[in-house]
């Protein structure tokens, strides 16, 4: 019996890039599924900036992206080969793994013949980087820089307040103070007690001899 492999329904990846404030370089934050570039960004928007602020986003289809670690360069040196348009390219790079979310940060463009000749450029420039990143500028799609579009896109987020993680309790916790207080049930069905005395005075608490 042949199998037929089912088609593949899933929408587009897109790389998602976000500037935290002017002047701040573009990061690398994640990635969404969308059917064109403008659901791409709300998309983005959604789940990327509800909380922390913003100036800028971009995405970028996942196809469009070319990426390598030195160690992938050298098992694999034919990906500095990768044939494509000519043309503007931002690069990306992974300076450290420190932090448990390590970012790539976009530094700047090259001019190149392609995408394997961008990666090559970047790494001649940056021969430190973890990890190096390229794309193409027409492969880019943006929100404006207007002030009208940042204020509508993103600053409704930089007012909102929220708790840390660190700040809401843990149930183990919450346990201990019932035990430490009395208050904790003696048996699964029993109800809480504050020394001898049920927290609940109800009819029925009452023994019939």
């Amino acid at each position: 019996m042949t199998h037929t492999p089912s088609p593949d329904t899933q929408w587009p990846r897109w790389e998602v890039f976000k500037q935290d404030a002017p002047g701040k370089p573009h990061q690398a934050i994640g990635s969404v599924h969308a059917g064109d570039p403008e659901h791409a960004l709300h998309t983005a928007r959604n789940v990327f900036v509800r909380r922390p602020a913003a100036v800028s986003l971009w995405a970028v289809r996942w196809a469009d992206l070319l990426t390598a670690t030195p160690e992938e360069l050298t098992t694999t040196p034919a990906v500095l080969d990768t044939p494509g348009e000519s043309g503007s390219y931002h690069v990306g790079i992974k300076r450290t793994s420190k932090r448990s979310m390590t970012f790539v940060d976009l530094v700047g463009t090259v001019q190149a013949h392609g995408p394997g000749d961008a990666l090559r450029l970047a790494r001649e420039q940056h021969p430190d980087a973890l990890t190096w990143l390229v794309f193409p500028e027409s492969a880019v799609v943006r929100t404006d820089d207007d002030p009208g579009t940042v204020e509508s896109w993103f600053a409704p987020a930089v007012d909102k307040t929220y708790k840390q993680q660190q700040a809401y309790g843990v149930i183990g916790r919450h346990v201990g103070e019932l035990k430490r207080a009395g208050r904790m049930p003696r048996q699964v069905n029993e109800e809480p007690h504050v020394g001898d005395h049920k927290v609940y005075d109800h009819p029925h608490d009452t023994v019939k001899p």
